[in-house]
């Protein structure tokens, strides 16, 4: 079970940093509002431990902050247009706080995902969404490729080095493959609703650490201290 735990943790670490990192806000900054999305898992023994998680993505004026929250886990990310490589990622986990370490120096990457646009459409959240498929190469050489549902009616959101570079729209439906792991996220609500400017104020409290470092200390208390 400490295995599972260790392995469905590292994933949503995976998941918070690559998924909606620093992400930047197209020139349409009028949207304001929260996008509600659900998410699931393959792994029964994670699923079974992540029931009811959710991720919600606050937005305003080219401010943006994700939550995302997996139980055991709670991932916060805040973000802000005119600074798109300085995203500020904190992590609460088995009832530790830590703030994740970027370094500016490995933010830059040349390799951009590949994005085939279909034809195929399907409705989400209300919205009409069409599909694309985005293939992205990674260090090891392999290539992975992700189904997403995307609207172009709410502003384009891509961070500069996730899996979303560059995709025309707004991701509303996807599934992504972490340690092995198939998630699964689907948004259910889009809500164009009055955000207040505390949303985006970040929270003291936290350790300062690398991921390695977070990802360390995690699996050295899931063993005992050992």
């Amino acid at each position: 079970m400490k295995k599972i735990l260790a392995v469905a943790g590292l994933a949503a670490i995976g998941f918070a940093v690559t998924a909606f990192v620093a992400p930047k806000v197209s020139t349409d900054d009028t949207f304001e509002g929260v996008v509600t999305y659900t998410m699931s898992i393959d792994n029964p023994q994670a699923a079974s431990m992540m029931q009811n998680s959710s991720l919600k993505i606050y937005m305003k004026a080219g401010k943006v902050k994700t939550i995302t929250d997996m139980g055991m886990q709670k991932y916060t990310t805040f973000s802000d247009k005119s600074t798109p490589d300085a995203p500020i990622i904190l992590v609460e986990v088995m009832g530790n706080k830590y703030q994740l370490k970027t370094d500016p120096a490995k933010k830059k990457d040349d390799t951009k995902p590949v994005i085939k646009y279909t034809d195929e459409t399907k409705t989400v959240a209300g919205y009409t969404c069409h599909k694309a498929e985005i293939t992205v190469t990674g260090k090891d050489g392999q290539s992975y490729t992700t189904n997403v549902y995307y609207t172009e009616d709410l502003p384009s959101y891509s961070g500069s080095r996730d899996q979303f570079q560059g995709l025309k729209g707004f991701p509303l439906e996807y599934t992504m493959s972490q340690q092995g792991m198939n998630i699964s996220i689907a948004a259910t609500n889009v809500s164009k609703q009055s955000v207040t400017d505390d949303t985006f104020t970040v929270p003291s409290g936290y350790k300062l650490m690398t991921a390695e470092e977070m990802q360390a200390d995690i699996q050295k208390q899931m063993s005992g201290g050992n």
